[in-house]
């Protein structure tokens, strides 16, 4: 990637690690990259801000959200409510542009409740078109989850489409989304993001 910058991805604070990329560095070129390549991940920056999107725009009653930690963890949770036909939860960046063509993906770290949630990601600023890829969280345990680019499904309202890809040179925005159809209390909290090869 030439002078990209990964001023956002997803959250908080990152390990110091030899490849790591704090806000605002440029990308290394790619004969430099080896690995996996840390990211810090601060929200509100350079325009780039964290927005809830629940099923309150289409009638629902679900309400969720998102916060930085001291310790610069993410933590999205909420409920979620099934009545007048609601279901789901989502957070989402907007505001950001990235050319992640040289990556094959990302790697997240999460610690969830046991539900089912979305790594999602956006491109070309369709807000109404998602590729979604699944997280199937084990109760109040840490779990690193790879997620290949190439392995995220198309979606549009929740119905998955066929034969899209994901436009990794034009990504503006990253979230989580909660659709399991369930009634309830959520929270699932992320810690680090990491792009790879």
């Amino acid at each position: 990637m030439n002078n990209v910058k990964l001023n956002l991805l997803l959250i908080g604070v990152i390990s110091a690690l030899s490849h790591s990329v704090a806000i605002g560095d440029e990308v290394k070129t790619k004969e430099k990259k080896t690995g996996m390549e840390a990211v810090d991940l601060k929200d509100e920056v350079d325009d780039v801000q964290w927005r809830a999107v629940n099923d309150g725009v289409m009638g629902g009653r679900s309400k969720g959200d998102s916060y930085l930690t001291e310790a610069g963890n993410r933590i999205f949770t909420g409920e979620i409510s099934l009545r007048n036909n609601g279901g789901f939860s989502s957070v989402r960046t907007f505001g950001g542009k990235y050319d992640l063509s040289d990556y094959e993906g990302v790697e997240v770290e999460v610690r969830g409740d046991g539900r089912m949630y979305y790594f999602t990601a956006r491109a070309d600023s369709k807000r109404m078109l998602a590729f979604w890829y699944p997280i199937q969280t084990k109760a109040g345990e840490w779990m690193t989850v790879k997620i290949p680019f190439r392995s995220m499904y198309a979606t549009s309202f929740g119905r998955k489409l066929k034969g899209l890809k994901l436009n990794t040179k034009n990504i503006t925005s990253f979230g989580l989304m909660l659709y399991d159809k369930k009634d309830g209390d959520f929270s699932i909290e992320l810690k680090e993001v990491k792009v790879y090869q």
